[in-house]
């Protein structure tokens, strides 16, 4: 692996870029090849041309640190001074950092961790942030096995492209022209059952294809539809739903208990997971008509206020209600964000279907 792809695969992971320490150590660890002259280290007064060599073409999703770091030693000779060793220590210290530091900024810097949302309002979370690496889609959770990018993971995706489009495809170019895309790289992210393939484009979204490409088997699907079903783009879970909470169901009269992840996936004391995806009032009501109409909102707003006084609620502004068009419900915020009432909004109608309660000290 090149100093290149290193740093683009620990950013996909880490979700920043990695200090001159890191990539230090990684270059020691053998972990990327330096392009170039090698770096010459010395070895109890030896002369010895670091060989390293490159890592596995699949790389695993999950990035181990070293317990115990590398140090470069200089070891004082009689023939030479105290201050022949450090000056030589400090010159290979700047070679190196130098070459990391060009490096550092030569990546894509693209941010594959958190919550990504397509046109059909259905969430893809990428939790990579915790110790085991994790998709959550729809209601499964899935560890995370290995994450790859690269030119094999490109040659890759065009070997499959060519058969499912019986070579009319065979490029990742000919893909984007067919389709109107402009894909910058390709992140391959695979489960112990599944594989997704990441077509990160260059506004930033991202188009997400199985590793079978199943979405392009169908010969009439357009580009509009293909678009609204796979392309995704990088959504914010508001802070105020972060934490955790315990459910009253007003239906059943029933309790539970839940957390809400700041990628917005929400564990429960069942089994299923499920995604958050919360817009304001005045992002929900734009999706719908495609503009701002302040008159839409205050109508809104106002049927909102009266169904939340019949059971005495009352939110203060039109800052305090969210919609997630997924599920059809309004979350709206009272008591200063300690509890979150539910209204479902199904045929123009609000319902009124319990409320969430932080138990956090948030």
């Amino acid at each position: 692996m090149n100093r290149k792809e290193w740093i683009e695969y620990f950013e996909a992971i880490n979700n920043r870029k990695p200090t001159i320490q890191e990539c230090q150590q990684a270059l020691l660890n053998g972990e990327f090849v330096m392009e170039g002259k090698q770096a010459t280290f010395s070895n109890n007064g030896k002369s010895v041309t670091g060989e390293v060599g490159p890592l596995p073409n699949q790389m695993t999703a999950q990035m181990v640190n070293p317990a115990h770091s590398q140090q470069m030693v200089f070891v004082k000779k009689k023939k030479f001074g105290k201050k022949t060793f450090i000056g030589l220590g400090i010159a290979l210290f700047l070679v190196v950092a130098t070459s990391l530091g060009l490096f550092l900024f030569s990546s894509k810097g693209t941010n594959l961790g958190g919550l990504w949302v397509n046109g059909n309002n259905a969430g893809l979370v990428y939790e990579l942030s915790g110790k085991k690496s994790k998709l959550v889609a729809g209601h499964r959770e899935e560890e995370i096995k290995e994450i790859s990018i690269g030119q094999k993971v490109r040659q890759k995706f065009e070997t499959s492209l060519e058969d499912v489009s019986d070579s009319k495809l065979k490029t990742i170019a000919d893909f984007d022209k067919k389709y109107q895309l402009q894909t910058k790289e390709i992140i391959l992210v695979k489960t112990k059952v599944f594989g997704y393939y990441n077509l990160i484009q260059k506004d930033g979204t991202n188009l997400v294809l199985d590793l079978f490409l199943s979405d392009l088997y169908y010969g009439s699907r357009s580009t509009k539809d293909l678009k609204k079903t796979c392309l995704f783009h990088k959504a914010a879970v508001p802070k105020v739903f972060v934490g955790q909470w315990k459910k009253f169901d007003s239906d059943d009269d029933s309790e539970g208990e839940g957390t809400i992840s700041e990628n917005g996936v929400v564990t429960t004391d069942s089994d299923g997971k499920d995604i958050l995806i919360a817009k304001t009032l005045k992002e929900y009501l734009v999706d719908q008509s495609g503009s701002i109409d302040n008159d839409k909102v205050q109508k809104e707003f106002a049927k909102i206020q009266k169904s939340l006084k019949s059971h005495g609620f009352q939110a203060k502004s039109v800052n305090d209600i969210y919609h997630d068009a997924s599920k059809s419900y309004y979350y709206v915020l009272v008591d200063g964000g300690k509890r979150i009432i539910l209204l479902e909004d199904s045929f123009n109608l609000l319902s009124y279907k319990g409320y969430l309660e932080r138990e956090d000290t948030r």
